[in-house]
């Protein structure tokens, strides 16, 4: 069932998965840098050049969040083309409907382990500056469907030309 010939499983648990550890990931840096940013200030070197260049770098992680959108929206555009180049037959829109149920409660289940990975008192200060990888983040099984419904249509939705369904 995971199989991309069949029901692109694959290609909506990637996209999932990879939204995941980038998130985390993300949050993760910008919570390493702070306290290297804490570091400097404290020893005494936060300041000129070294506070210019920490800043920029600061921005840069800050940026993440919106990188994550833009990872989102890359993802929901690879799942529609590679869903538009497969042939399989319209059966598998059923076995993709039943098997989306399942996706969905896993996907949940990422969702929970997200919040558990940043809900300690160290990410508590990082997380304003990532509203936008918390949404997506904490709504995984709304992104999932989201995969699932793009793939679906783009699947099934297309003309028939003449191609060997295995």
């Amino acid at each position: 069932m995971m199989n991309n010939k069949k029901g692109q499983g694959l290609n909506y648990w990637a996209g999932v998965i990879v939204l995941l550890f980038f998130g985390f990931f993300s949050i993760l840096a910008y919570t390493i840098w702070q306290n290297v940013i804490t570091a400097f200030s404290a020893a005494g070197y936060y300041n000129g050049v070294v506070k210019t260049t920490m800043d920029a770098y600061t921005t840069a992680f800050a940026s993440n969040d919106y990188l994550i959108v833009l990872l989102f929206i890359i993802m929901i555009i690879s799942i529609a083309l590679t869903s538009y180049k497969l042939a399989t037959s319209t059966a598998f829109f059923i076995i993709t409907f039943i098997f989306g149920i399942f996706w969905g409660m896993i996907s949940y289940f990422f969702n929970y382990v997200f919040i558990q990975m940043v809900s300690p008192t160290v990410f508590s200060a990082t997380l304003g500056v990532f509203p936008r990888t918390m949404i997506l983040c904490t709504n995984l099984h709304w992104v999932m469907l989201i995969y699932i419904i793009v793939g679906s249509v783009t699947l099934y939705g297309k003309e028939e030309k003449g191609q060997f369904l295995t």
